[in-house]
């Protein structure tokens, strides 16, 4: 009976030590942001339509293609139901909305997760490229950990400042992404 308690424990102790390290990862990209050179395409990657959290990671990547960060967005996202347009759609609108010139915007309308937001981003622009990622913090370690496996070279980052969301959403948001980043163990890994 001692030897399955004190396997147990061992247990709990690594999985918790697994949480926090992932924690850690989380909250690195999340406080940490490069300084950002210019880039091949700036990638805004997708959230539900007509949320803050969509709006302004489009504004974002606006304002970083505004200041010459990159010559082109890549607006990537599907659909959610039949009933909406992509979530690149949106981001589209949003953007040609809020510039007084035409901004190239490449569609990237087929995913709808990050795995596939990369994948598909690598398909429209090609390997090797340098790209700026925009979404919100605490989703920034999962996409740029995909972005450099899916081999976008260098991979930097940027997000919106995060007033629309209350300290109980992010703190569910953070603990998602934790868990998110654990299920994406194999995608890291196998592609």
């Amino acid at each position: 009976m001692k030897k399955a308690w004190r396997i147990i424990k061992y247990l709990i102790i690594a999985v918790a030590g697994i949480l926090l390290l992932d924690l850690m990862v989380v909250l690195f990209f999340s406080f940490y942001h490069p300084a950002i050179q210019k880039a091949d395409a700036i990638v805004v990657l997708g959230a539900a339509i007509n949320t803050p959290a969509l709006y302004n990671r489009s504004l974002q990547g606006l304002k970083l293609y505004q200041q010459g960060s990159a010559n082109v967005i890549v607006a990537s996202g599907g659909r959610i139901s039949d009933k909406d347009i992509s979530e690149a759609g949106y981001i589209e609108k949003v953007i040609q909305a809020n510039s007084a010139v035409r901004v190239p915007v490449i569609l990237e309308d087929q995913s709808h997760d990050t795995y596939e937001n990369l994948k598909n981003t690598l398909a429209k622009i090609g390997k090797g490229k340098s790209i700026i990622i925009v979404s919100d913090d605490f989703h920034l370690a999962r996409a740029v950990l995909m972005a450099r496996r899916e081999g976008f070279n260098p991979v930097y980052w940027s997000s919106p400042t995060p007033i629309y969301y209350d300290k109980s959403e992010m703190a569910f948001y953070y603990m998602r992404e934790v868990f998110a980043i654990i299920d994406y163990i194999p995608k890291f890994i196998f592609g």
